[in-house]
């Protein structure tokens, strides 16, 4: 892991880890608004081209190749571009253990997001501030909730995956963690799950659908709504900002996940506009009850009878087999 010793208390300056493929606009945009950063000077940058999926994406990946050869204000830049499509995913796997074989940290982005000045101290301040802490996993540079704390940060359950800072080995251990024992286990801790239902449904939901299914290559995924469940039933949290640092553009029907319109509240974002993250480190950081996972319209249809607790509740007085085979032989 590189360290540097600098005035301001900072160690290390982790790298920004970005994936693309077709979106030169969005991607300069994020580069620009990260060398605008305090501490990009002191910055290693990894960029992951991924190649087309299809014939109407080559357009802008031809832009993006172009862009990425003379990008400036960074200490580094190193670019791969990929021979074959990998996906969201893999692109980004594949990147990340590029930039874990020469550090212990990262900050991860998609090529959507636009970050505030702040940003990069924040996360290098905050990288070393938890380093440590075994109870939190991840650091969110984007927020939507109006939290307020002394320490200008507070703690959460959920994952924000919107400009992330990651430690290899956390990131690591949640990866190569048994997500499906977690979570049969968990199904026997009755008010914890009801707790979560009643926090958030559509979480629920996607719960007891892992319950049911059984579905590995979904259990698989490092999604945000995988890594929310894992931190709300271990007991780990992720550090938000109370004001957001990061702001997303990706709604504009442009990428594979983010739909147009199907949260609002983003254009209400606002981002900081300090070029220091300054926080009170002996102040007590709230743990919020909020989260910031909203119930999306199109996630309503798809939980159907999953998001009723009887489900939850047949399965439990049951067991795995006999209600899975009832619910089989019920047509359901």
């Amino acid at each position: 892991m590189e360290t540097e010793k600098k005035e301001n208390g900072i160690e290390i300056y982790a790298p920004v880890v970005i994936i693309t493929c077709n979106r030169a606009e969005h991607l300069r945009e994020c580069v620009e608004s990260l060398s605008r950063c305090t501490h990009a000077e002191k910055t290693e940058v990894y960029i992951s081209v991924d190649y087309p999926p299809g014939e109407k994406y080559v357009e802008g990946w031809e832009k993006v190749k172009e862009y990425v050869t003379d990008i400036q204000g960074f200490k580094k830049v190193n670019v791969w571009i990929q021979e074959t499509n990998l996906g969201p995913d893999a692109n980004e796997h594949f990147v990340q253990e590029k930039a874990f074989e020469k550090y212990d940290v990262l900050i991860f982005t998609e090529d959507d997001n636009v970050f505030a000045a702040a940003y990069l101290d924040y996360m290098n301040q905050m990288l070393k501030r938890f380093e440590k802490d075994p109870r939190v996993y991840s650091i969110a540079g984007f927020n939507m909730l109006n939290v307020s704390s002394p320490s200008r940060i507070y703690k959460s359950y959920t994952f924000q995956p919107w400009g992330s800072g990651k430690w290899k080995d956390k990131w690591h251990y949640l990866r190569d963690l048994n997500r499906a024992e977690v979570f049969e286990k968990s199904s026997q801790r009755y008010l914890k799950i009801m707790g979560l239902y009643f926090r958030n449904k559509w979480l629920f939901c996607v719960y007891v659908s892992f319950l049911l299914k059984g579905d590995e290559a979904q259990k698989s995924r490092m999604t945000d709504a995988m890594l929310s469940l894992l931190f709300y039933l271990l007991g780990y949290y992720t550090v938000f900002p109370c004001k957001s640092l990061v702001k997303n553009n990706g709604f504009d029907g442009s990428g594979v996940t983010c739909r147009v319109g199907a949260v609002p509240e983003l254009e209400e974002v606002e981002l900081d506009d300090e070029v220091l993250f300054r926080y009170d480190d002996q102040a007590e950081i709230p743990i919020t009850k909020k989260w910031y996972l909203p119930i999306p319209e199109w996630a309503k249809n798809s939980a159907r009878l999953k998001n009723d607790p009887l489900t939850y509740f047949l399965y439990c007085v049951m067991g795995k087999e006999k209600y899975l085979a009832w619910r089989k032989k019920k047509g359901i």
